[in-house]
C-alpha cells in the first residue's frame, strides 16, 4: 500500500496534464504533451532534483489554487447553493492536491525510493604483445 501511495502523485499529474491539455476533439496541447513526458522521465528515472523540484512547484501552485478559490468564493454575496459547491468542491480537491504534492515532496526528501543502479564500468586490460 506504502509503494502505490508513493508512486500516486507523478501518475496523478500526468493525468491532471492529460485533462489540462485536452482540447475536443481528439487534440492535446504540446506544452501539456511535453509536462507528461516530463512526468514519465521522472518515474524512469527518479532523480532527486527534478522530483524535489516538481514537487515544489505542484505545492506552490496547489497554494496559487486556494487563493483562487478563496477569492471567487469572497465574491458571493450569500452563502447559497452555488457557493457551497465551489467551496466544498474547491477544497476536496485542494487537499487531495495537498497532500500529493507534499507526498511528492517527502518522497524525493528523504530517499525512500530505489534509485536506478549506476553503471559501472569495467577496467579493461590491454596485454602486451
Amino acid at each position: 500500500m506504502k509503494k502505490v501511495f508513493f508512486k500516486l502523485p507523478e501518475y496523478y499529474l500526468i493525468i491532471l496534464a492529460f485533462l489540462a491539455g485536452y482540447v475536443p476533439p481528439f487534440y492535446i496541447h504540446p506544452i501539456f504533451i511535453g509536462i507528461a513526458i516530463i512526468l514519465i522521465l521522472q518515474i524512469i528515472f527518479k532523480s532527486r532534483i527534478s522530483g524535489l523540484i516538481l514537487g515544489t512547484l505542484f505545492f506552490l501552485l496547489n497554494l496559487y489554487f486556494l487563493g483562487a478559490l478563496l477569492s471567487e468564493f469572497n465574491e458571493f454575496n450569500e452563502f447559497n447553493n452555488r457557493a457551497k459547491l465551489l467551496l466544498f468542491a474547491g477544497i476536496t480537491i485542494w487537499i487531495v492536491n495537498f497532500t500529493l504534492s507534499l507526498t511528492m515532496i517527502y518522497k524525493y526528501a528523504t530517499n525512500s525510493f530505489i534509485s536506478n543502479p549506476k553503471l559501472k564500468l569495467e577496467k579493461q586490460s590491454i596485454s602486451k604483445i
